[in-house]
């Protein structure tokens, strides 16, 4: 689901995430030229530009300045960056973590004022450039869809054209929702030529645009559909790592399913899109794989008690046979959601941590990319697990709903 490549803003950051330069001030006090600039470029305007989903530019001194007191305070916090990962499990592409050191600086420079610096020092932030190194089509909802208010979760799938028309490979995505005050998430699944018969079938069979499709895209379920990509809360997604590709048949049309939820806003029309890079040949296909327990996906196995805190579920399966790699993950609760893990457990007893998110924001659900595939051999055994704190006076299981609960990890395979 979902690979990050974040806009790269020509920053010089040594590897700590310390910026290049010094002070500039006889107070010795951190100005923006020199020395916060730098970090904001580094870990801040992949959002916080004109028209980013950070709702507010940092792109410039003077944009800046006036937000200071409330980086200061969201960099304390650890609100921001929105990094969620835990230190200590793999190292990521794309690191928008904060060291102790460049935290500090914000903090001592909002302190201070927020003084100017001398514009000599600027590193002339860019505006980000697209996070795909090129477009070469978009897939675009058929016609703007009004989501449904009988129920505040409406699923939706569409049915649009692949641009090409022959064997090819899908090797990066973007997708941008139109209106995000009510979509959910979105996932692409592959419609191959022997299905699309079925998936006409449903689209001509509903009077309004699309379809009705909880639980997968409407022939298959959610485990047995194959994924082309997805997108949640603060997800990113960009280029997949070097030399893999998601296989696209001849024929193939994409599925995408909209899940809409209207319970805190105004059913409005959207027409969300996806950008899509695509190549002839890759070194290696690939897959996205859901990872979640199956019994969960029927109902059972994941009950949350009512007035409980910490309850805690787990998923592992162990692979006979090894001879593949992953290449990000990513993971996925709804609001209950505390703390999240997808680790590999070696038969000799020992463990490696792919991902762990200790603090879940439904807000950020972003997909970490490992700076190394890693190998899974035969014996390894893949876990997700999950914990949730359930306040409510109900109890709360695995279903498809914004106030339902999910435990599920997404990875990117190749074999």
């Amino acid at each position: 689901m979902f690979v990050l490549l974040l806009a790269a803003c020509g920053t010089s950051v040594d590897s700590s995430g310390e910026p290049a330069g010094d002070s500039g001030t006889p107070s010795d006090a951190p100005v923006w030229y020199g020395d916060v600039e730098p970090i904001v470029g580094a870990s801040c305007t992949g959002c916080h530009v004109e028209g980013g989903i950070g709702g507010f530019s940092l792109d410039s001194y003077d944009a800046a300045k006036p937000m200071a007191a409330a980086m200061a305070s969201s960099v304390q916090a650890k609100k921001m960056p929105p990094w969620k990962a835990d230190d200590g499990c793999r190292e990521y592409r794309d690191d928008l973590s904060l060291s102790p050191e460049a935290l500090q600086r914000i903090v001592d420079w909002a302190a201070a004022g927020a003084l100017e610096g001398d514009a000599a020092k600027s590193i002339h932030l860019a505006a980000p450039v697209e996070t795909l190194s090129r477009v070469d089509a978009t897939l675009t909802l058929p016609v703007p869809y009004t989501p449904s208010t009988t129920r505040p979760d409406d699923y939706r799938c569409f049915l649009v054209d692949w641009p090409v028309d022959h064997d090819t490979y899908m090797t990066g995505y973007v997708i941008r929702p139109d209106q995000t005050s009510i979509v959910h998430h979105l996932v692409a699944y592959i419609a191959p030529p022997e299905q699309l018969a079925e998936f006409e079938g449903l689209d001509a069979q509903d009077e309004e645009p699309g379809w009705t499709c909880f639980g997968g895209p409407g022939i298959a379920n959610q485990q047995d559909a194959e994924w082309l990509g997805a997108w949640a809360p603060g997800g990113t997604s960009g280029d997949f790592p070097d030399g893999t590709g998601i296989p696209m048949k001849t024929g193939s049309k994409v599925v995408l399913q909209m899940h809409y939820n209207t319970s805190n806003a105004a059913a409005v029309a959207d027409q969300t899109t996806m950008d899509v890079m695509y190549d002839d040949d890759v070194d290696v296909p690939a897959t996205i794989q859901p990872w979640a327990d199956p019994d969960w996906l029927d109902g059972t196995g994941m009950e949350i008690p009512a007035a409980t805190n910490g309850t805690e579920h787990e998923f592992s399966f162990t692979f006979p046979r090894g001879g593949f790699q992953i290449h990000n993950a990513a993971l996925h609760m709804h609001q209950l959601g505390r703390t999240a893990r997808l680790e590999v457990d070696h038969k000799d007893g020992t463990s490696d941590c792919l991902l762990a998110i200790s603090d879940w924001d439904f807000n950020w659900q972003r997909t970490y990319t490992f700076t190394e595939p890693y190998d899974v051999q035969g014996g390894d055994a893949l876990k997700v697990s999950c914990t949730w704190d359930n306040p409510g006076s109900e109890e709360v299981n695995w279903g498809e709903g914004t106030s339902d609960e999910m435990c599920l990890g997404t990875m990117l395979f190749s074999y």
